[in-house]
């Protein structure tokens, strides 16, 4: 009888040691997932704007965890870009290594993102290996297709074919180069619009503006045609300041050719080719100078994951930008949905917004309401967004703007805030002034506090009350 006992007990002692290993390796191989807010592990995907400043305040209200994946050496502050193409700013001051980029505390994988699994909670990078988070925001920006225009990379890459763009950092410093050399014998200068969605729609007509500007300082402008093609009906997306511009182009001689598209550049004749949207004929337009706003689109890998709408964007909600898939994921920034313009002042206004929605997100997840309501993720985004239209050598008009082109101007009369709006949207004072801001000050708060995580945009220093609706 004892020896019976004697192997049962045995036994017991042999599942139990048994169970015991295997519960110690699963320990191993899937650790307890933190209970500290403050150590969930948030991987941000994306280097630039967007995802640099997230990454400064989610570590600036105490995030420990912080990852950014991105496998790019430099950061650029790209709304400099037109004043370089002016030849107004030089292009090294748009660029710093991004490893002095990258927040203090913050860890950064130098990869770029192949895919997303988001049922795994992981982010599976181009060289096979993966990251796995408990939170993701998606901040990767947008692509450029320098393909889908037949002749522009040829025309780019060629220093004598008069073809320029000031949507990448090489390109733009190119643009003052061709301008300087070709301005006093050029006959005609053409300056295009994309028919998708771009980062900074403003810009294509900035650098016309002020090339034209400078035609006129020389006494050049009254040889040179400047014109303007868009496949737009107007010069500007919201009526009020496209009527605005709509005017200028008149007083300045600017020809403007609506609804047409560039299809096609034939390098060597130096011509590009239109199409005309509402009848499909195309025509050759010879050019001495052509500024091209290339087409572009959401990247690649967000195209082809569970994270995207049926046009490839990450699909958030319009004012919490949390994922209306996944609930531990967010986005901002060019890469999203959401219905506002494409600009590094929209990102200003929606990083806010997206740290404190994603802390009230963890606090919740943590809390023993997560199994019976969802969280109530108050943080609200208006679609605020800017551009600085710079008309002319030290005058801007200062569009801004919500969704639905609802006017949110910083410094007017009407919606402005104190004490800001004491100064008034219009008149010369005023553009030169937004010039300054465009040219000096944002600059220097780019560089100085926005990496930092010490900038609000139109809040300046000072965190905003993101609750509000506007």
């Amino acid at each position: 009888m004892f020896s019976k006992f004697a192997s049962i007990r045995s036994k017991v002692v042999v599942v139990t040691a048994v169970l015991s290993a295997t519960s110690t390796a699963v320990a191993l191989c899937s650790p307890e997932r933190s209970r500290d807010p403050n150590n969930q592990k948030i991987v941000i995907v994306g280097g630039g704007t967007a995802g640099v400043g997230v990454a400064a305040m989610l570590r600036k209200s105490g995030m420990k965890n912080v990852t950014v994946i991105d496998p790019a050496d430099r950061h650029y502050y790209q709304p400099l870009w037109t004043l370089v193409g002016a030849g107004i700013k030089d292009g090294a001051s748009s660029v710093m290594d991004m490893k002095d980029c990258i927040p203090s505390g913050v860890t950064w994988v130098k990869q770029a993102v192949a895919a997303f699994k988001p049922e795994e909670n992981e982010v599976t990078l181009r060289d096979g290996s993966s990251v796995e988070y408990d939170y993701l925001v998606v901040a990767a920006g947008i692509q450029i297709d320098w393909d889908a225009i037949p002749g522009l990379k040829e025309g780019l890459e060629q220093a004598d074919s008069g073809v320029v763009s000031i949507y990448d950092h090489r390109h733009a410093e190119k643009t003052f180069r061709a301008f300087s050399q070709l301005k006093t014998s050029a006959q005609r200068m053409l300056f295009t619009m994309s028919p998708t969605l771009i980062k900074c729609a403003g810009a294509p007509q900035k650098i016309m503006w002020l090339l034209e500007d400078a035609l006129r300082s020389e006494s050049l402008r009254d040889r040179v045609r400047v014109e303007f093609w868009t496949p737009g009906a107007a010069m500007f997306g919201v009526k009020h300041y496209s009527d605005q511009l709509e005017a200028l182009r008149k007083e300045r001689g600017v020809e403007g050719h609506f609804r047409q598209q560039l299809m096609a550049i034939d390098v060597s004749k130096k011509e590009a080719v239109f199409k005309n949207l509402d009848s499909g004929e195309e025509a050759r337009e010879a050019f001495d100078l052509l500024h091209v706003c290339p087409p572009m689109s959401a990247p690649q890998f967000i195209r082809n994951s569970p994270l995207a709408d049926a046009a490839g964007w990450v699909d958030v909600d319009k004012h919490t930008l949390q994922s209306t898939k996944y609930s531990n994921v967010f986005g901002l920034g060019d890469c999203t949905n959401t219905p506002n313009s494409k600009t590094a002042a929209a990102v200003t206004a929606q990083a806010p917004v997206l740290v404190h929605n994603l802390r009230r997100l963890v606090t919740h997840d943590l809390s023993p309401a997560a199994d019976t309501a969802p969280a109530d993720l108050n943080g609200h985004y208006s679609g605020y967004a800017s551009c600085p239209l710079i008309v002319a050598k030290n005058r801007v008009i200062l569009a801004e703007f919500g969704y639905g082109g609802k006017l949110m101007e910083t410094f007017s009369h009407e919606t402005g805030k104190f004490p800001m709006r004491l100064l008034g949207q219009d008149g010369a004072l005023q553009q030169r002034f937004f010039y300054w801001l465009k040219e000096q000050f944002f600059p220097l708060a780019y560089w100085q506090m926005w990496i930092r995580g010490y900038w609000y945009g139109t809040n300046g220093p000072f965190p905003p009350d993101v609750t509000k609706k506007d």
